[in-house]
């Protein structure tokens, strides 16, 4: 580093006295010594000696003796700044909270437990209801025997041409990362077609 202050040894002392015979560096040390050390009552002097270096000190008579021109410095009080509060660092170990989610109460409304799909009709539409609307984010999630057919916000979802035999059906109503919030009891439909010999 090159300021007069962070060398050891034989270089402190030739980079202190080279900054303490440059005036502009010795006036600013020696204000910075001064507003530190003394309190807003302090008495400080400065003295200017015949060269033009400039001394400051709380001692009038030794002010007098270095210089030719003695004053007497008005020192302005310190500046106080509060502390913010500090940062709490056991924070970041603690969960967020959960979030709440309205009671979506969803329910399917058609087709009913245990309902027939006879052979003429070709395509089954699941309705749901909710107590109350989903919000922004919030879908449905259609399912059969398990298996994801779509993810929508229409409260209804249309199965076409399906396949004979039982099928169970599920709504979840799920979140914008595609959690599940809630979902509705399952209905199980019975699909018939007819046979082919």
């Amino acid at each position: 580093m090159t300021g007069p202050f962070f060398f050891v040894g034989e270089r402190v002392i030739f980079k202190a006295h080279s900054a303490l015979t440059d005036p502009t560096m010795t006036r600013t040390l020696l204000l910075l010594i001064a507003c530190l050390s003394f309190g807003a009552r302090a008495e400080v002097y400065k003295s200017v000696d015949k060269y033009g270096n400039v001394t400051y000190t709380d001692d009038p008579s030794k002010a007098a003796r270095s210089g030719e021109t003695t004053e007497k410095v008005q020192v302005r009080p310190t500046n106080l700044v509060p502390g913010g509060k500090p940062i709490d660092l056991t924070d970041e170990t603690q969960e967020e909270p959960e979030q709440e989610y309205p009671d979506y109460q969803v329910q399917i409304v058609s087709p009913t437990n245990e309902y027939t799909v006879t052979a003429g009709q070709r395509d089954l539409v699941i309705a749901v209801s909710t107590q109350v609307p989903l919000q922004a984010g919030h879908r449905f999630a259609y399912y059969m025997d398990g298996e994801r057919l779509n993810t929508t916000t229409l409260n209804n979802h249309s199965i076409r041409e399906i396949f004979r035999g039982q099928h169970t059906l599920r709504v979840d109503v799920v979140d914008a990362d595609d959690q599940t919030i809630t979902s509705s009891e399952s209905v199980t439909v019975f699909v018939h077609r007819p046979s082919i010999n």
